[in-house]
């Protein structure tokens, strides 16, 4: 691998980790003495960062990262939902013996999973962002659609930047401590939980689009509905 790709790779993988705080500048000497790429490649990584939307330039000030903000997660919300529920339905109708058997394999493999915890990244929670993932594409899988199916991985993966930011913002921790600590909790139970996905699993497997659709939609606004409870005044 090149050192140009090495170095989009690693500095992607930290923006959508959060590994790099949402709104930070990103001076070339300080990614330069943090990852040891050379100063071409990152300039070079960050043009790519930016043409993805990861990634903000403006002239005299130089690169930051792309902001997590209330409007920017509806925008995302709603691309999700209209790239989603139309390879949902399509996976429903299309889906054979196969798909079904890995929809089901997908969530066992879910289910045995720790969900992440409010505050912190472990190795468990990161396992279950995995398994999380897998789950969803499973649903999707027999769609046969590939320019929706990229447009749904380039969503999932800015959701996933906006999620750690979520579930690992500076004062989570704090809140979680707070008087509405348990409001909170139940607000991540919900989201995190396997109940909800695994309703949206039966109404795959019963071939009942309708109610598939209705519950990926309910199932994509819990990301919201977290970000709100946490910071009612980004509310708009």
């Amino acid at each position: 691998m090149s050192q140009t790709n090495s170095a989009y790779e690693t500095l992607r993988r930290a923006l959508l980790d959060c590994d790099i705080a949402p709104d930070a500048p990103l001076a070339i000497s300080n990614l330069k003495a943090r990852f040891g790429f050379g100063w071409t490649p990152l300039r070079e990584a960050l043009s790519r960062l930016e043409a993805e939307s990861l990634v903000t330039f403006e002239k005299n000030k130089g690169y930051r990262v792309a902001p997590v903000s209330v409007a920017g997660l509806k925008d995302l919300q709603l691309a999700r939902t209209a790239v989603e529920t139309t390879l949902f339905t399509r996976s429903i109708a299309r889906g054979g013996d196969r798909w079904e058997a890995d929809l089901v394999a997908a969530h066992y493999l879910l289910a045995q999973a720790t969900p992440p915890t409010p505050g912190a990244v472990t190795a468990e929670g990161v396992l279950w962002e995995e398994r999380h993932d897998a789950f969803h594409a499973a649903l999707l899988s027999a769609a046969d659609a590939p320019w929706l199916t990229h447009l749904a991985r380039q969503t999932s993966d800015q959701l996933h930047r906006h999620h750690r930011f979520i579930l690992n913002g500076a004062d989570v921790a704090e809140q979680l401590g707070g008087k509405q600590g348990q409001r909170i909790r139940d607000v991540f139970d919900r989201t995190l939980g396997i109940a909800h996905h695994t309703r949206l699993m039966d109404a795959a497997l019963a071939r009942d689009p309708d109610a598939a659709t209705r519950l990926l939609e309910e199932h994509i606004g819990f990301t919201l509905a977290v970000y709100e409870t946490l910071w009612p005044e980004s509310g708009e």
